[in-house]
């Protein structure tokens, strides 16, 4: 997608369907909702006239359903229309289904085999707080099944910061759960089981004993898979783990990020590893982070060092603000509402500037998605709104997105995607 101006066709957009809680959960009662845990569609808490900002938003691998969190602890699996892109008007987008989860989810993973014409492979999983991990279907009321993942000393249930199906080699079932030094794997057809195992981030004190073992401590937000094989894994605390073999073998390597540069203290500078994402090729590693100017882009293969910097990102907050990589492009939202993309990932050195940029919301960009076939975008907005706002000037909006990415912006235009 080279050559990009212009401004993207709005194809879809929920508009103020989701302003506040309160209308979010009237509108709602309208909808498909396949579990009520602890309140109904139209209850009332005292932050019901928060701002419903959504939190992060998802393709399925097939390019027919986008699925999305929202602050009041919704998850919205949205089925595109086949006629998405050929109506002149935007679309208006609504669940086909929702789950009300009975707590704030930590981590959503769509099933990488996902084909709504297969049903029994429109699967997702989400680890809601304090409770086991969960798998959903669109299609099946409640949960198909429950993975506990249980702190040995406290029995208290653990809750996942970050999940990630295995993409690489024969283990499509089975999907990795980042927790406070730990990293779990756990096999979707093992309904009510604990995890097949659980690898330690830090070394063994039987290691630290004889002077051996290297390792990272903290929670493990953010988890990605390789082309090669390589599991890289990153922490709250701005640390990186990497293990071979499929996520399967022995650490590879652990670093920590850095402190900023000294000649330019913009150039590193973040909060906490929130996203990694691989290039195609497997070299190179994007570090998204929470409270940060920019995105470093590290060559793990070769040097193990950042190579460059995508400056320019507006991303001074502590909300998970998610990216990403089409090709050589990578693709980011900001607190300022627009949406910024950088190119030729890996061919660069040093500070690297966009190459394109347009307004997609009055809000926080809290997610920028391409869809798999290359020509749509979706993006979702919000933020909560306090006396510490990010950005004073912008207004609240609380949406999801679609545009189409026409051959003006240097894409084929297709009449069907889904």
């Amino acid at each position: 997608m080279s050559n990009l101006k212009g401004t993207p066709r709005l194809v879809g957009t929920t508009g103020n369907l989701y302003s506040d809680i309160t209308e979010a959960r009237r509108n709602s009662e309208t909808f498909n909702y396949l579990e009520i845990t602890g309140r109904t569609a139209s209850s009332t808490n005292d932050d019901a006239q928060e701002s419903n900002f959504f939190k992060s938003a998802q393709w399925s691998a097939d390019g027919t359903t986008l699925l999305t969190s929202s602050a009041d602890d919704v998850l919205r699996t949205l089925i595109l229309p086949p006629n998405l892109l050929s109506k002149s008007t935007p679309h208006a987008l609504s669940p086909y289904a929702s789950h009300i989860l009975p707590s704030p989810a930590y981590a959503l993973a769509i099933y990488p085999s996902y084909d709504l014409s297969v049903p029994n492979t429109a699967l997702y999983v989400a680890s809601p707080s304090s409770l086991p991990i969960r798998l959903i279907s669109p299609f099946v009321p409640g949960i198909l099944a429950s993975y506990p993942l249980i702190n040995p000393t406290t029995e208290a249930f653990i809750a996942p910061h970050s999940l990630l199906f295995d993409t690489y080699g024969d283990n499509v079932n089975q999907f990795f759960a980042g927790s406070e030094s730990e990293i779990s794997i756990f096999d979707i057809n093992r309904n009510g089981e604990g995890p097949l195992n659980r690898m330690k981030t830090i070394p063994s004190r039987r290691k630290k004993i004889v002077g051996g073992g290297v390792g990272m401590k903290g929670i493990v937000s953010a988890l990605a898979m390789s082309s090669e094989g390589i599991l890289a894994a990153g922490t709250f605390g701005r640390w990186l783990g990497f293990y071979d073999s499929g996520g399967r073998g022995g650490t590879a390597g652990v670093f920590e990020v850095g402190k900023p540069d000294e000649d330019k203290d913009t150039i590193g500078d973040g909060a906490g590893i929130t996203q990694l994402l691989w290039s195609s090729c497997g070299r190179y590693l994007c570090v998204i982070e929470r409270g940060s100017t920019g995105i470093g882009v590290w060559d793990i293969r070769s040097t193990g060092k950042r190579v460059c910097w995508l400056r320019g990102r507006k991303a001074k907050t502590m909300q998970r603000l998610s990216v990403d990589v089409v090709g050589s492009e990578l693709w980011s939202g900001g607190t300022d509402g627009i949406v910024r993309v950088w190119e030729g990932l890996g061919h660069h050195e040093g500070l690297v500037d966009t190459v394109y940029e347009f307004r997609a919301h009055e809000d926080a960009v809290s997610s920028a998605v391409v869809h798999p076939s290359g020509t749509v975008l979706a993006t979702c907005s919000g933020q909560r709104h306090d006396d510490d706002r990010v950005d004073d000037a912008l207004g609240s909006d609380n949406s999801l997105k679609v545009w189409a990415l026409e051959q003006d912006l240097g894409s084929p235009k297709h009449e069907h995607i889904v």
